[in-house]
């Protein structure tokens, strides 16, 4: 078991503003190597329920590097191992936003999930978020703090190794019948189910699916979302497949029926109210009754806070940074 497993922190609900990135390295099944990096998010925001999450605040970034700073060490640090993350669609999307906002091209990567790796090695368990998985595990750890994250991330990896009796993370792969994901210039592509069993009727070689389009021919920021595009995209990728998801405040860029109507191309299901089952909520602008009532998010947004406080598992996202999720996946 080689890889190495990450963790990134967030000033804000936006996906490129970083400001804990911890990497730990793996070889044989054992933790070998660690690094950590408070990063100085570009602008220095802070929301003040990230802040609540993991405790980071500005004064504690004020005089640390940016992330285009820092990127040449963390490169190093991450070499050509594959990354492994826990609920690693967001970590990807936060380090491939990151290189965008700071002009350094993406680098062509490898990586896994081991969210998707715990729901194959142990179906039966009741809920996959790190710290109800590490707390059935016996690891104990300090939620929020990318290098605690990152070290029981790569523990849960070599406990459904140890589980499944395989050395390597490709033979795990293999067991569990799981694709690697990959990143690059042309986007992501998370790790999914690999398919089997039935065989094509055409003869000849199996024709490989075509990339993901790069986001800026899916996402039309200056002239407005390609719906159909989307659509297709989706349908494609399935990249919320059996996810369940609620919207709140005002969304700008689709309508609440066509953007409920993407999440059923994405695999998912809408939900009315944040719960514990909930997985992503997708926060748009801040809705006229909000703000009537004097406070700066909903009341949807207050629940999820309070749960990923909890240790549950639910992601928050802008309408454009779920939008770029589905456009990169």
């Amino acid at each position: 078991m080689d890889f190495t497993a990450i963790d990134f922190e967030t000033a804000t609900r936006q996906s490129d503003s970083a400001c804990q990135l911890a990497a730990v390295r793996v070889r044989g099944g054992q933790v070998v190597d660690s690094a950590s990096w408070l990063i100085r998010p570009r602008p220095l925001q802070f929301s003040y329920q990230n802040i609540q999450i993991h405790g980071i605040t500005p004064e504690m970034v004020q005089d640390a590097k940016e992330f285009g700073e820092l990127w040449p060490d963390i490169l190093d640090t991450f070499g050509d191992d594959c990354l492994i993350a826990h609920n690693a669609s967001f970590d990807m999307g936060v380090l491939m936003a990151c290189l965008l906002t700071h002009g350094h091209p993406v680098p062509e990567m490898q990586y896994s999930c081991t969210r998707a790796i715990a729901r194959r090695t142990w179906p039966h368990l009741p809920r996959f978020g790190l710290k109800p998985l590490s707390d059935w595990l016996g690891v104990q750890f300090k939620h929020h703090d990318a290098l605690e994250d990152s070290i029981a991330c790569a523990k849960v990896a070599i406990a459904a190794a140890e589980h499944l009796q395989v050395e390597t993370l490709e033979q795990l792969e293999a067991k569990l019948k799981m694709s690697r994901g990959a990143a690059g210039e042309w986007g992501k592509k998370g790790p999914t189910k690999a398919s089997g069993g039935r065989q094509r009727r055409t003869k000849g070689p199996a024709l490989p699916k075509p990339a993901p389009e790069p986001i800026e021919e899916v996402l039309k920021t200056s002239a407005g979302t390609d719906l159909q595009r989307l659509r297709i995209r989706a349908e494609f990728l399935r990249p919320l497949n059996g996810q369940r998801v609620v919207f709140t405040g005002s969304l700008t860029r689709l309508a609440r029926e066509e953007a409920e109507q993407l999440i059923v191309c994405c695999g998912g299901q809408c939900q009315a109210a944040v719960s514990r089952r909930t997985n992503l909520l997708v926060v748009g602008a801040t809705d006229p009754r909000t703000r009537a009532s004097g406070r700066s998010v909903s009341t949807k947004e207050e629940k999820a806070r309070q749960l990923i406080a909890e240790g549950a598992e639910v992601k928050i996202l802008s309408e454009d940074d779920w939008l770029q999720m589905i456009a990169t996946m």
